[in-house]
């Protein structure tokens, strides 16, 4: 049995997952619950953790957890803002229980999940930058006004970001609101919506960390409460 009392970040992770991996397996483990997959189109791959310590009650056997990621988050978002969550898994289930209150019990079917070892990309990045969730959603939304895609750039230790479409073109340099570090210049293209996506539920006032190479899967990273989550999202040819 898992019990968690302040449940926000778990439900904000498992939105998370979701927009990406319909079907996936948890890792029950003696220090955590691991989850690793790669979206169907093999675009993204999606790498989490959270530490037992962080649940009011972990008391549960280790465990390989096939679900349907995309009913998962239809009941996680049935929570309500006082809502206490406790889980448990069978040979066949996962029962997930809300209480407040109303009690509310679901019971969610396991599933057989291909259980094949999933490798992240092995990649020595040239540049990181850290910067605020909201900085990143306005600039994405500033390209999404004329591309599909997006090239991101680090140039003489400045981050930027350029769209193009037939509509026009959007240039935009994070001068004063992002921390670079970097090794050389960076210039890399991306699908703009993988990446609206990936950065979707990183808090507005906190940084997320995004590390790039040229020619290279970008690696995202943020913290949701106390968990962690790492997104790889495939580069595109420029």
């Amino acid at each position: 049995m898992i019990e968690l009392r302040q449940l926000e970040f778990w439900k904000r992770s498992i939105e998370a997952i979701s927009s990406f991996i319909p079907e996936g397996n948890f890792r029950f483990s003696e220090k955590g619950v691991y989850f690793k997959a790669i979206d169907p189109s093999q675009v993204v791959l999606v790498d989490y953790f959270v530490d037992k310590k962080y649940f009011d009650k972990y008391e549960i056997e280790p465990s390989f957890v096939g679900v349907d990621l995309t009913e998962f988050n239809k009941i996680m978002q049935r929570s309500l803002p006082n809502d206490k969550l406790m889980m448990d898994v069978s040979d066949a289930e996962m029962k997930i229980r809300f209480e407040s209150d109303l009690k509310r019990n679901f019971r969610l079917p396991l599933i057989d999940v291909s259980e094949e070892e999933i490798k992240t990309p092995d990649v020595t990045y040239e540049s990181t930058i850290e910067i605020n969730g909201s900085s990143m959603k306005e600039m994405l939304r500033d390209a999404s006004l004329f591309g599909s895609s997006i090239v991101l750039k680090v140039v003489d230790g400045k981050f930027a970001l350029e769209a193009k479409g037939s509509q026009g073109v959007m240039e935009s340099e994070a001068a004063r609101m992002a921390k670079v570090s970097s090794k050389k210049d960076v210039t890399a293209k991306f699908s703009l919506n993988f990446l609206q996506n990936i950065v979707k539920e990183a808090d507005m006032d906190k940084p997320l960390l995004i590390e790039l190479k040229s020619d290279a899967p970008m690696r995202v990273s943020y913290h949701l409460g106390n968990s962690r989550i790492v997104f790889y999202l495939a580069h595109m040819i420029l």
